[in-house]
């Protein structure tokens, strides 16, 4: 077996490195002390080394590497476009699947790769070191073992998503190996996931006010549906059998089930109030932030923590480094909403998708032209710009252009590149629901209509009898619009589908061949619908390219994606 240094790796002690990434589960007192020769000997180090499980999966983020996975489904999606600046052509490339806007960009996505298994590294070092650890109780190390299997196996069923064809590797090592067949690699996620579903106890971290960002056997049993969910659409074309690790579809419903009767969730009753943009006022420094935001939220099933203490010199590792480059580009005049890029600017098509009463709709979207940014913006040199901007995961600035978290950072050199503090949602209580339902749960309805309760009022678009496949997939397009959601449920509609929501995406009705609508491109209104062009998409399957480094430090061992050649 060969084997050599390569960026799927870490050595020694980069690989038990731990940042605090909150102002609570993740603060550590000692960030250097440990070592590979004298880490995981007694409990107390394994829970030291879970938080640092937790700060490398927070690392696919915070680490800066670009784009993170967030960025890149929201921008290959059918509801966002490219955006950003005329030299971001990479925005265009992942938007359109088009190499030729950067023909000799081979590695756009290494840094992911590369985060994703220093990540998956970590947690593989100390799985396998629990066995010769003496507990105090068996649900400590129960505990410890979900979240550190539930965070492993997240890691991979990221990277399954994303490259299909990826290495499996289960022990912490440096050997090089071929990519699995998916099915071994979905066949670990569901073991991993499941142990966490199956062994944590229930009480487990149930309080999100001092817990918030700890993994939940509900929280891993949620995203077991997610997992059947995708493959049962990519590889079964939803004929609901069952997938590789034993995971059937009674048993994805059930797992739902059990998050739904647990008791420790409930829809958020404003859904406002679950993203910081979407429920703050514009006030000055002096007057401090102004918010109905309510973090822990009983809404939230799993969520990725992040805080404001990052800068450019410190080892703090932990801001959201997304956030940023969805801000509004080129301006800082329309507090509370942020500057940044202006990536994934939202189409026009799916912002026509809400109807009128619809409260996600001015949740989730910032029109340009309602805060007067737009005149404004289109005299700049905005790319693909729609005048749509994701309102959930917007940063926030004090009327006078600062950013707020960089304003309130108690650490030297804030900056706005840095400083985002606000977490990333990885499942919602809402998701549930929609899951349960469209695995066939007798209260298939009933979960069906409180999410629509929750948007329009109670009994205002009830459905009155059983929600069909495609009217969830409806609802969990206006649901989690701008959460790294919709492209893996596009992905799962099958690949017909998938091509003609990519080829409609600039069209007024989100269809190959409708009438193409108007953005600007660096000051001039111009049409794009052209530039999708089907040969790109469906040649790769919705699957992202394999980072030639990658190809390159294996020797040739790893293949690259059809369609990336």
């Amino acid at each position: 077996m060969n084997k050599m240094k390569f960026n799927i790796l870490i050595w020694g002690i980069a690989g038990l490195t731990m940042v605090g990434c909150t102002d609570s589960f993740l603060e550590t007192t000692s960030k250097t002390d440990l070592n590979s020769t004298s880490f995981y000997k007694n409990e107390t180090q394994a829970l030291y080394a879970v938080v640092g499980c937790y700060d490398g999966y927070q690392r696919t983020v915070s680490n800066g590497s670009w784009p993170t996975l967030y960025q890149a489904v929201e921008t290959m999606s059918d509801d966002c476009l490219g955006g950003g600046g005329p030299d971001d052509r990479s925005d265009r490339l992942m938007d359109r699947f088009d190499r030729s806007y950067m023909p000799d960009q081979v590695d756009l996505f290494n840094g992911l790769w590369s985060d994703y298994y220093k990540a998956i590294y970590r947690c593989n070092q100390l799985i396998g070191s629990l066995d010769g650890i003496s507990w105090t109780s068996g649900d400590t190390r129960k505990t410890v073992e979900g979240e550190a299997r539930a965070l492993r196996g997240l890691g991979y069923f990221d990277l399954v998503r994303m490259f299909e064809n990826v290495p499996l590797l289960t022990v912490a090592s440096n050997a090089v190996v071929p990519q699995a067949d998916k099915d071994s690699v979905y066949a670990q996620i569901v073991a991993d996931l499941k142990y966490a579903a199956d062994n944590m106890p229930g009480e487990a971290y149930a309080d999100k006010s001092s817990h918030l960002g700890r993994i939940t056997k509900y929280a891993a049993a949620a995203m077991l549906a997610r997992v059947y969910l995708f493959y049962d659409g990519v590889y079964n074309g939803n004929a609901g059998k069952e997938i590789p690790g034993g995971l059937t579809k009674a048993q994805a419903l059930q797992y739902c089930e059990e998050v739904i009767k647990s008791g420790q969730y409930s829809l958020e009753p404003s859904f406002k109030n679950l993203w910081p943009a979407a429920c703050t006022e514009a006030t000055t420094k002096d007057e401090g932030r102004k918010t109905t935001y309510v973090e822990a939220s009983d809404e939230i099933v799993w969520v990725v923590k992040f805080n404001n203490d990052q800068n450019w010199n410190n080892t703090n590792v932990n801001g959201n480094r997304f956030v940023v480059n969805l801000g509004l580009r080129n301006v800082t005049a329309y507090a509370p909403y942020g500057n940044g890029w202006g990536a994934c600017p939202i189409t026009s098509y799916a912002n026509s998708l809400y109807r009128s009463g619809d409260q996600r709709s001015a949740a989730t979207i910032i029109n340009t032209k309602d805060i007067g940014a737009y005149d404004v913006q289109i005299t700049t040199d905005c790319m693909d710009y729609t005048g749509y901007v994701n309102k959930k995961y917007c940063p926030l600035i004090f009327s006078d252009g600062t950013s707020m978290p960089a304003a309130e950072t108690e650490v030297d050199g804030g900056n706005m590149q840095t400083n985002q503090d606000q977490n990333w949602i990885l499942i919602r209580y809402a998701d549930v629901l929609l899951m349960a339902a469209e695995l066939g749960s007798s209260n298939a309805m009933g979960y069906f209509n409180q999410v629509r309760d929750r948007a329009y009022g109670a009994g205002v678009y009830n459905v009155s009898s059983v929600p069909t496949r495609d009217q969830i997939w409806a609802e969990r397009r206006l649901e989690f619009m701008g959460e790294g959601v919709r492209y893996w449920d596009l992905l799962r509609q099958g690949i017909d589908a998938f091509v003609e929501a990519q080829l409609g995406q600039a069209t007024n009705d989100g269809k190959k061949g409708g009438t193409a609508v108007s953005v600007y491109n660096n000051k001039v209104k111009t049409t794009i619908a052209s530039t999708y062009v089907e040969a790109n998409i469906r040649t790769k399957r919705g699957f992202f390219q394999i980072p030639n480094s990658q190809i390159t430090l294996s020797g040739g061992v790893y293949k690259q994606n059809a369609g990336w050649e």
